[in-house]
């Protein structure tokens, strides 16, 4: 595995984990259970949001605290490392992990180029602001609108650029 790619836990706190990471991975979850896949990993789209509402939820953050320039390279690993986190504990092989850690990041620079991810960062401003306050309810609802949003522009995306529709 590539050095910049580190354990999730090595980079957060139990706080920061419970803003930036717990509440994403849990929706995106909840969202590819819903697409009909159980295993997160297999869901590129499920991924794709994943990774997008982490850089979010980060950014959100970034802008609350004040940090050295180590630190904030640490929050910038962020987002992959929870998406390491997925691929890691789903029964890949080390190869495959890492092919999918390197595409992921390619492929969502490519959406947000094209529109398909980003503007769904004002639900996931209010998300952070709602898991900041407490409100888990709340941001939990909003995490969940904002991954199925970003799941269903991921298909739209790539049912443009193929001519194939997910039929998952």
């Amino acid at each position: 595995m590539r050095p910049d790619f580190l354990p999730a836990d090595s980079l957060l706190n139990p706080d920061e984990y419970r803003l930036l990471a717990g509440p994403a991975l849990k929706a995106a979850v909840q969202v590819a259970a819903a697409r009909g896949d159980p295993d997160l990993f297999r869901d590129m789209a499920g991924m794709l949001a994943l990774l997008a509402m982490v850089t979010a939820l980060t950014r959100c953050y970034q802008a609350g605290v004040s940090d050295t320039p180590v630190y904030r390279k640490e929050l910038e690993l962020v987002p992959i490392a929870v998406c390491a986190l997925v691929f890691t504990r789903s029964g890949l092989a080390p190869d495959e992990v890492r092919d999918c850690l390197v595409a992921l990041p390619q492929a969502y620079r490519m959406l947000v180029d094209a529109g398909a991810l980003g503007p769904q960062d004002d639900n996931m401003a209010q998300a952070f602001a709602a898991l900041a306050a407490g409100d888990t309810e709340r941001a939990d609802r909003l995490l969940v609108q904002a991954a199925s949003a970003m799941a269903g522009e991921v298909d739209r995306w790539e049912e443009q650029r193929t001519g194939f529709a997910n039929v998952g």
